[in-house]
């Protein structure tokens, strides 16, 4: 293994592992605040929102100062610091304003590390799926980890946490190589022509509606299956566990993403992704109790580990090559972002209205519009490069 490519993965895992500490158990804890399911929807809608903002803003200033690392850094810092007020505000208005802060800077930092692995060199880039898979063993063991000391030392423990992980991962940062520096050519810029030409390609649009539906299935099960374990009488121990098992099932397959990528189409791939999830979100709709719960979420294996390395790898396919970086972040906050305020606010109202089985079996309906959407988008990229 290469020095850069341990680099990679020795990031990839200390953020991620640090994500996991406030945003695996945002819900848990809004919920322990007694919000009911439709004003956690809103809450994290609101956080998604500004998110989406976030990739628009970060991604654009990335593109046209031509690197990566340096608005990563200050994300991490301001990301930080706002947690850290966050949890020690107990003004509802201020609380809002730190969401809005801290949403904008959490998507903003997930999507670039992703932009800064695909415009790093060749061997970083095709090792995605085995960086990535790093990610999700730091956000699996932080996840068990932080749900246990929850359980024993209260909520304060996050921000603990978060400030000392962020050190940690600043510290790892420093050595680093930008991946745009010595790519793009500065004086030539990001126009707007240049975003209008990637907002009206044809095939980019068609993949971002198949993920938008994909990842609102992903929005709604990540954010109420806790509240289903709760339901059921769970602790955070359990809601840690649930998380611990998705994170750690994607692994192998991530690790097995570059042969996956040689033996099998991206495009057939999208298709069977998008089958699982139909099924995954029919299963956990008729789940009835803890431990059916958390053994479905093993289930990442089939679907979010396949659907977040395949999105990456399309949408890089099909963007031009000076706005690389935006058309990562725009997707991201499209079909990452939107989809979590269409998905989140939606099943939250449809949860307390109808029923989690009821809502959980819409999401699976959406699913199976993208199985047909997948469908489509695999016979007509056929087409193109035959």
């Amino acid at each position: 293994m290469s020095k850069v490519l341990f680099q990679f993965k020795r990031t990839y895992f200390l953020f991620y592992f640090t994500m996991a500490i406030f945003w695996a158990f945002i819900v848990p804890y809004l919920k322990s605040l007694g919000m009911n399911n439709t004003y956690i929807g809103i809450i994290a809608s609101l956080m998604i929102l500004s998110g989406v903002v976030g990739q628009f803003v970060t991604g654009y200033i990335c593109d046209v100062k031509g690197t990566i690392k340096k608005i990563f850094i200050i994300s991490m810092i301001i990301l930080s610091i706002s947690i850290i007020f966050f949890f020690q505000s107990q003004n509802s208005t201020y609380m809002m304003v730190f969401i809005v802060i801290i949403g904008f800077f959490q998507s903003s930092a997930m999507g670039l590390t992703d932009s800064w692995v695909l415009e790093s060199d060749s061997e970083i880039k095709e090792n995605f799926g085995g960086i990535r898979a790093l990610g999700s063993a730091g956000w699996g063991i932080s996840a068990i980890l932080v749900g246990s000391l929850i359980d024993r030392m209260g909520w304060d423990i996050i921000y603990v946490l978060y400030g000392i992980m962020t050190i940690l991962l600043l510290g790892a940062l420093y050595n680093m190589k930008d991946a745009k520096g010595d790519k793009v050519n500065l004086t030539e810029g990001v126009t707007f022509k240049d975003i209008k030409e990637l907002l009206i390609n044809k095939s980019y649009v068609h993949l971002l509606v198949i993920l938008f539906l994909l990842f609102s299935g992903l929005h709604a099960a990540g954010t109420f299956s806790p509240i289903i374990i709760q339901n059921y009488g769970g602790a955070k121990f359990h809601v840690g566990l649930y998380l611990f098992v998705a994170a750690t099932s994607e692994i192998p397959m991530l690790f097995y993403a570059k042969r996956l990528k040689v033996k099998y189409k991206l495009t057939a791939l999208l298709v069977f992704a998008a089958l699982a999830m139909a099924i995954r979100m029919v299963l956990v709709a008729y789940s009835n109790s803890i431990a059916a719960v958390v053994s479905l979420g093993a289930m990442q294996f089939i679907t979010f580990s396949i659907i977040v390395f395949i999105s990456k790898y399309l949408i890089d396919e099909v963007s031009p090559p000076k706005t690389k970086t935006m058309a990562q972040m725009v997707g991201m906050a499209i079909y990452h972002g939107l989809s979590g305020i269409f998905s989140t606010s939606l099943s939250g109202w449809l949860s307390d209205n109808i029923g989690m089985k009821g809502m959980l079996l819409f999401q699976a309906g959406l699913s199976f519009v993208a199985i047909i959407l997948s469908l489509r988008y695999h016979y007509n990229r056929w087409k193109i490069l035959r």
